[in-house]
């Protein structure tokens, strides 16, 4: 958003250079002297680099790709089953300790996000996020993926880890 005001400036500052051209107020004709219009200089549009350096400014981390946030340890996807989960949720699952299982949830302006384990089997932990609406609107339109911790009665182990989802 804040490119938007800087070319909204260079937009105006070439209509204005493009317009004083000529002196005495004919359109794009040269003047009696029969002199070209001198030459304007290219507009310079800031990158962050240093003047004249060679340095590129560093990329940030992609936002829309999922990683553990920090102390926590990605799940194999091989582990992961997400034919439950509604599409546009985050499938990421993440654990801090032997006990401690990490998923995402999807919230917005007028959602609210939960977690919760529903089932612990010898074989598999079942996870259910839900979104659930809070208002009828009007709704700001941000997404945000609120991080949940969920403890496990038992280690994790080799289990896979079931993720399933509502809408509300």
């Amino acid at each position: 958003m804040r490119a938007l005001p800087m070319i909204v400036m260079l937009a105006a500052a070439l209509v204005l250079a493009a317009g004083c051209g000529s002196g005495n107020g004919a359109s794009g004709a040269s003047g009696a002297s029969g002199a070209e219009p001198p030459a304007s200089s290219p507009a310079t549009v800031p990158t962050g680099a240093p003047p004249g350096g060679t340095s590129t400014p560093a990329v940030p981390d992609d936002p829309l790709i999922a990683s553990p946030p920090p102390g926590g340890t990605a799940l194999d996807p091989a582990r992961v089953t997400t034919t439950g989960l509604p599409a546009g949720f985050p499938t990421l699952v993440w654990t801090t300790g032997p006990r401690t299982l990490g998923v995402y949830g999807r919230a917005g302006g007028c959602t609210e996000a939960a977690a919760t384990i529903v089932a612990q089997t010898a074989e598999a932990v079942t996870v259910r996020v839900t979104q659930t609406s809070t208002s009828t609107g009007p709704c700001t339109r941000e997404l945000r993926y609120p991080a949940f911790a969920l403890p496990l009665d038992a280690d994790l182990g080799e289990r896979r880890v079931v993720l399933t989802g509502e809408v509300r």
